[in-house]
């Protein structure tokens, strides 16, 4: 091609951005998820956004956690599982807490020192040495608060990266049937309140928490040494604070965790609605939909200011308690100091001690919103990351190469999750190599099931699913199926351009391989029509294309992977006369030489293939080649006879 030699771009490849071999730096290939791809491009930075990134310094840092270790799975997922590999630097960033807490409770002693040595004993050189250690104390505590800050905030970074990234590979790992039983709101809650949450709380609410602990154990620690009268009066508050606490706990954890799946149900009516507000608008149901909506927001809303309630109740309680202690122990300490038995200083200390003991526990209480919220999204993670996956790979996995192609169904039966009754029973079937099989029915006759059976996206209930004789439980799953073309009825394109959406399963291609495989399935004088060729967007699910055009590129796209056995799942079932006319062809050639399932929901398509198989209530009744079975008189006759009979019937191919 002349794109591959150097030559000017056709038409079909002009656009924005360099052509290899035009006389510019080489165009990327596809981007790698996450990656610097069409997705970026997409955003068309102005000269000014290009100029301000430019001044940026370069990112030299990184998470420092390998791939692996983050991807991979983890059936007994805990909190501590997930910090230990980060222990150390969470144990350094604890002796940083624990020093600014030292100098936070310095503070209070150095001021008794200054009162009673200093000012009482009319010492002005003691005094400012005192003010002078305390200067030095309150900057080496910036210092530290500091450095906890920053190795807090990296770690907890690091940590939740590991968290994402783990999460994401496992909605990755899971088979079909958790996706067609959980909403799609509620996953990707997930990964966004779920995940942020526990940030949160990691980020601020856990230094917080520490320091608040820390705080309070040395201020009791100081006081007993200090005066043991005083600090029994301030500990006599200490029962009415727990207790307290105990009441706000036990109300307001049921609250937070009803407001957490309140809010995932939000997201998912929120999902559902945005998928389907064509629908929505075409049967003007915007009203209807607006009030279901609200509905699910209200009772959010109701039961986060339930929590509310409580927290406005507590918080105050709690700084009513402070102000208590502080007013008993300055008039206890203000009788012992008549009395001569402590000191002014050991009084004031006392005052300010009282403050930095209900400091921390203001602190508590203000964390405590961060920390309920980051342990039900814990726990809802925990619950994802524990779930077992449908198709689980096997204990030695066997490498897969080049295939032959045979497919056997050997007493396959299959249920999906809650359904009534077996979607197939006792199928036995066989594919021979290069050979294409339509498998015809009417619907739910378990068609489809078979094609993702072959595709192991569902592993069956008893018998077994063999390719080249091997049972594909005993495969490697990842490389089992990138010998695999699988097109849908309805393609899915993700976001990018024309280019990307063909090159999906080879990132790897080059532009002349790209349009080599949309030219062998004749697509390519389709893209070249469009606006900017083989860059053209596509946007989200394609939906800027036809349903023929997006087929067109799903067909391409699998003939790029160059798979040992194609899978086609009523690619046409949804397309006009023409259209399918086109993506039939297209098909055809994607099929030669390749072993081809073909759900077939038009017979004319069965008609073309080498055998058919006739599926009624999940068994094989009828396997044969299209005029055999026609002879036959069965099943299959039936079914042609009245599919020509509907096809003479249509006015449309008068």
């Amino acid at each position: 091609l002349a794109v591959a030699r150097g030559a000017a771009p056709p038409a079909a490849w002009r656009g924005a951005g360099p052509v290899a071999g035009a006389g510019g730096p080489a165009r990327p290939a596809a981007p790698s998820i996450g990656g610097r791809g069409s997705a970026m491009a997409a955003a068309a930075p102005t000269p000014a956004l290009r100029q301000l990134v430019a001044r940026l310094p370069p990112t030299v840092d990184g998470p420092d956690v390998p791939a692996d270790r983050a991807r991979a799975g983890d059936r007994e997922f805990s909190l501590w599982r997930l910090i230990r590999p980060f222990r150390w630097p969470l144990a350094g960033a604890l002796v940083l807490v624990a020093l600014d807490t030292a100098a936070q409770l310095a503070i209070p002693a150095l001021v008794r020192t200054g009162v009673d040595e200093g000012i009482t004993a009319g010492s002005t050189s003691l005094l400012l040495g005192v003010a002078g250690v305390a200067l030095v104390v309150v900057g080496a505590g910036l210092v530290v608060a500091r450095g906890a800050a920053w190795l807090t905030g990296r770690t907890g970074e690091r940590l939740l990266y590991t968290l994402r990234v783990k999460t994401f590979a496992q909605l990755q790992r899971l088979g079909l049937d958790y996706y067609e039983r959980e909403l799609g709101g509620r996953i990707m809650t997930r990964m966004t309140t779920d995940v942020d949450a526990l940030s949160t709380f990691l980020q601020t609410g856990l230094t917080t928490a520490v320091i608040s602990v820390l705080t309070l154990a040395g201020v009791l620690v100081v006081v007993f040494l200090y005066d043991v009268v005083l600090a029994l009066v301030l500990v006599a508050s200490l029962p009415v604070l727990a207790v307290t606490t105990v009441w706000f706990r036990a109300r307001s954890v049921p609250a937070y965790t009803e407001a957490r799946e309140r809010v995932s149900a939000v997201n998912a009516r929120l999902q559902e609605d945005v998928a389907g507000i064509r629908v929505t608008q075409a049967f003007d149901r915007v009203g209807h939909s607006t009030d279901v909506f609200r509905g699910y927001a209200l009772a959010y809303r109701d039961v986060r200011l339930r929590a509310q309630r409580y927290i406005a109740t507590y918080f105050p309680f709690v700084e009513f308690l402070s102000e208590v202690a502080a007013a008993a122990v300055l008039a206890v300490g203000a009788a012992r100091l008549a009395a001569g038995d402590i000191t002014a200083g050991v009084l004031l200390a006392f005052v300010l001690y009282v403050n930095t003991f209900f400091s921390p526990v203001q602190q508590l209480s203000q964390v405590f919103d961060s920390y309920q919220q980051a342990a039900v999204g814990l726990r809802r993670l925990r619950g994802l990351l524990r779930t077992p996956t449908s198709t689980p790979p096997a204990a030695d996995p066997a490498p897969v190469g080049w295939l032959r192609g045979e497919v056997r169904l050997a007493g396959v039966t299959f249920s999906y999750r809650g359904a009534p009754a077996p979607a197939l029973r006792d199928v036995s079937l066989t594919v021979a190599p290069g050979e294409t099989l339509a498998l015809v029915g009417e619907t739910g006759a378990g068609k489809s099931t078979v094609v993702k059976l072959v595709a192991r996206f569902y592993d069956p209930t008893s018998g077994a699913v063999c390719v080249d004789g091997a049972d594909l439980r005993s495969l490697d799953l990842l490389q089992y199926r990138a010998r695999l073309g699988v097109v849908p009825q309805e393609a899915f394109l993700f976001a990018g351009t024309v280019r990307d959406a063909i090159a999906y399963g080879r990132p790897d291609a080059s532009d002349a391989e790209v349009e080599a495989a949309a030219r062998a399935v004749g697509a390519h004088e389709m893209v070249a029509g469009l606006p900017q060729g083989y860059r053209t967007r596509v946007g989200e699910r394609g939906r800027s294309l036809s349903a023929g055009q997006r087929q067109l590129l799903a067909l391409a796209r699998a003939e790029l992977v160059d798979p040992d056995v194609l899978l086609l799942d009523e690619a046409t079932a949804s397309l006009d006369l023409a259209t399918e006319a086109a993506v039939t062809r297209a098909a055809d050639v994607v099929a030669r030489r390749r072993t081809t399932l073909v759900v077939a929901h038009r017979l004319t398509t069965a008609a073309r293939a080498d055998r058919v198989a006739v599926l009624d209530g999940g068994r094989v009744v009828e396997v044969g080649p299209h005029a055999e079975l026609l002879a036959a008189g069965g099943a299959y006759a039936a079914l042609w006879a009245a599919y020509t009979a509907d096809e003479d019937a249509d006015p449309l191919m008068d």
